[in-house]
């Protein structure tokens, strides 16, 4: 069955499943609003009226905005009665950041999602889709061959020349910052549940969230006072084959903090470059290593055969400990469960 409406002058033959996308770019915002409620109550259920990215001679034509590319089919825009038919398509995201992934799997949102970036690894499910690689060595090709609707990311990708070339080909690109505060990432969990129309999962996700940070806050009330071993956190960085030391200032040293520790690296702002003469400064009393990096050695005794961390308290007294990046370098609902695992580590 077909609807028809008249707005201004045109008659546009609407699809009873179809999303109107085509004749957008041309129509006011009133006859917008007319035609929205035509076509709710579709599978789709909205109106796409972002940007016209292309269109050709036989009326085909590619409409986006920051939630995907959206197609439609039709006569040439230049006649009297444009109809839609074939419109409307799955989303397909492709997600380059490990925070965002683990949201969207949190919220129930998995399904959109057809690739990921190399270090995407939690929940386990996300494994089974395909990698493009790693997030800072990107190739648009790769990105391109899965057909995404949207290239979702936190702002950390490269190299540069990958967003021309997305760009170029009309790929849309989303951009949401990592949330760097508990607050700001419970907002990023919220965002992502608008985005993919799951905001009553996210919502509930970030009220358990919530209860749970209030509850390790009172589990960890009793570290706030007394001698807090220094922490060395190391990261080993794959784009330069070496090993990083985490700064303050960001959610791993915001953990430590909780979990009754200090950052034995005092500067403030992302990470340092390791050499033996940082590790004698820091003289870390404890030495997390992120699951790449420590994987690389294989065991806690064979770690302290990289230089300068034999002589630190921590090489000494074996407490040099395996931890995933996932659990470490950014906020998520498992941060209260990982944040007690961290305490019971350092104190036991």
């Amino acid at each position: 069955m077909h609807l028809q409406l008249s707005v201004s002058s045109r008659v546009l033959a609407i699809g009873a499943s179809a999303l109107l996308c085509l004749p957008l770019v041309n129509l006011s915002a009133q006859a917008q609003s007319s035609l929205r409620a035509v076509i709710t109550g579709t599978e789709h259920g909205e109106l796409v009226s972002g940007a016209c990215v292309s269109v050709g001679a036989d009326g085909c034509a590619a409409v986006s905005d920051e939630r995907g590319v959206y197609l439609a089919r039709g006569i040439p825009t230049g006649q009297a009665i444009v109809t839609t038919t074939a419109i409307g398509q799955a989303p397909r995201v492709v997600s380059v950041s490990k925070q965002i992934n683990e949201f969207i799997y949190d919220i129930g949102a998995e399904g959109v999602l057809v690739a990921r970036d190399l270090t995407s690894i939690y929940p386990a499910a996300i494994t089974k889709l395909p990698s493009i690689g790693y997030h800072r060595a990107l190739s648009a090709e790769g990105i391109i061959s899965m057909r995404p609707t949207l290239f979702l990311n936190d702002g950390n990708f490269g190299p540069a020349a990958v967003t021309e070339q997305l760009r170029t080909v009309g790929i849309p690109m989303l951009t949401l910052l990592p949330g760097n505060t508990v607050d700001s990432a419970q907002e990023l969990m919220l965002r992502l549940g608008e985005q993919f129309g799951r905001a009553a999962a996210a919502n509930s996700v970030v009220a358990a969230w919530r209860k749970g940070m209030q509850a390790l806050f009172a589990d960890t009330a009793k570290w706030a006072h007394g001698k807090r071993p220094r922490v060395l956190i190391l990261h080993f960085g794959q784009i330069g084959n070496s090993y990083l030391a985490v700064k303050g200032g960001g959610p791993a040293d915001q953990m430590l903090h909780w979990a009754g520790a200090e950052n034995a690296i005092d500067s403030i702002g992302g990470m340092s470059r390791v050499t033996p003469e940082l590790i004698a400064r820091a003289a870390p009393d404890v030495i997390l290593a992120t699951e790449v990096g420590f994987d690389r050695f294989g065991s806690a005794a064979k770690f302290k055969e990289m230089p300068g961390v034999a002589l630190t308290p921590a090489g000494r007294n074996n407490r040099i400990y395996r931890i995933t990046e996932q659990e470490l370098l950014y906020f998520s609902p498992r941060t209260p469960d990982v944040t007690r695992k961290l305490a019971g580590l350092l104190h036991h």
